[in-house]
């Protein structure tokens, strides 16, 4: 009695070249654009922050004691906001080329957003008045992720089906 072993295929990813069978290129294109548009978006945001910090450092702008405290609590997470901006912008570019571990960065990112999103919800919701920006800000960021992580997951699929088969080997009678 023999036993079968599924063989992986010798060339994948990057090695492949140009002969691999390439599907799913139109959802590859709008989920890794969307990723890198998040990126973009949110490092933009990274040096807002610090453009606006160093103008209110040199004291030449008179500024709302409010925008001044928000500005000082963002300075610690600036880093982190970098770097999930950045993770945006990689998880985009794996996608584009076909990355399947690109594409599933870009479904715990999208989730990720979600989550700080509820996060900033909860936030917002309870603070004294007009918290109307950080809701509207929250609500986008749970929608966004909702839409990141379910294009990378579609482009996912398209490129490459299903994780795992349903049935790899049928039981012989």
């Amino acid at each position: 009695m023999s036993a079968s072993v599924p063989a992986a295929p010798a060339l994948t990813g990057w090695t492949a070249g140009f002969n691999a069978e390439r599907r799913g290129l139109v959802s590859r294109l709008v989920a890794g654009a969307l990723h890198v548009a998040t990126g973009l978006g949110i490092t933009a945001t990274v040096v807002g922050i610090g453009v606006a910090q160093a103008i209110l450092a040199r004291g030449v702008v008179v500024a709302d004691a409010n925008d001044v405290a928000m500005l000082n609590a963002l300075a610690p997470v600036t880093l982190l906001f970098g770097l999930v901006g950045g993770a945006h912008a990689v998880a985009g570019l794996g996608i584009i080329f076909g990355s399947r571990q690109a594409a599933g960065l870009g479904i715990g990112l999208g989730v990720f957003d979600v989550v700080a999103g509820f996060v900033a919800l909860v936030i917002a919701a309870g603070s004294a008045k007009g918290a109307f920006d950080g809701v509207g800000i929250a609500m986008t960021m749970i929608v966004l992720g909702t839409v990141l992580a379910i294009a990378a997951r579609v482009a996912d699929w398209n490129t490459y089906g299903p994780v795992a088969d349903a049935d790899p080997e049928p039981d012989a009678a």
